[in-house]
């Protein structure tokens, strides 16, 4: 090696990318969820996948990963995740919330039922799994914690109830990134600013004009650049559109 070149455990300056090694992640089994997982195992990240269902789909998609059932509304279900996350893995230096949910309809029908499944999957499963690794980040005083929100959380007329759930989860991530921004650890918003080209959306959109659908590995490589941040170079929030 030259007598120039860094050693290969020194740490990174200043500034310099920090790769995640190990990362959680919600959503395997949705429809950008995976994408994202074959994004960072590319990488050599180690992946811990938990899932309400479909767990040995997952294992066969993702047979590095460590994946585990867990119903991500329960906290204690998040908190067991952790806690085997910690013992049969080791330290998690990034949690990704990708696990969300689509809904549309009339504001002069929306009822509390639909309101609350929109609010469990989209805020509530990353707030559940952002608590269970939080205090480690916390301790370690470094980590990186990502949100997937979209656009129609600005207002969107027949989306009430999906606009009001990513605008909470917005909303719940700059009040993590206030608490635990400056004890080091990187809290960030990738927003979706349109339609996902995903097969699902193809199949119930089939004559729609997909010229402006947005790839879902470029979702995938914006929230690489979000995890691979530094202190000295933090971004809050990220715009993916077509």
């Amino acid at each position: 090696m030259p007598s120039d070149a860094p050693h290969p455990n020194a740490t990174p300056p200043r500034g310099a990318p920090i790769p995640p090694r190990t990362v959680v992640l919600s959503g395997a089994t949705g429809n950008l969820g995976p994408v994202v997982a074959e994004r960072f195992a590319a990488e050599g990240c180690t992946l811990v996948l938990p899932v309400y269902d479909r767990a040995d789909e997952v294992r066969t998609a993702f047979p590095d990963a460590y994946v585990l059932e867990a119903d991500l509304l329960d906290a204690d279900d998040a908190a067991r995740v952790a806690d085997r996350a910690r013992a049969e893995v080791g330290p998690v230096d990034t949690v990704l919330n990708v696990a969300g949910g689509f809904a549309a309809g009339s504001a002069l029908e929306l009822t509390p039922k639909a309101l609350r499944a929109q609010l469990d999957i989209n805020l509530v499963t990353a707030a559940t799994l952002s608590t269970a690794f939080l205090p480690d980040l916390v301790e370690a005083g470094r980590g990186h914690v990502v949100g997937v929100s979209a656009g129609a959380a600005r207002g969107t007329a027949k989306l009430p109830a999906y606009a009001a759930s990513k605008a909470a989860l917005e909303a719940y991530l700059r009040s993590v990134a206030a608490e635990v921004g400056p004890r080091g650890v990187d809290v960030a918003t990738l927003v979706v600013e349109g339609t996902l080209d995903t097969p699902a959306n193809r199949e119930a959109m089939p004559d729609a004009d997909r010229s402006a659908w947005i790839a879902p590995l470029a979702v995938a490589d914006g929230l690489w650049f979000l995890a691979t941040r530094s202190a000295g170079g933090r971004v809050a929030e990220l715009r993916v559109g077509a």
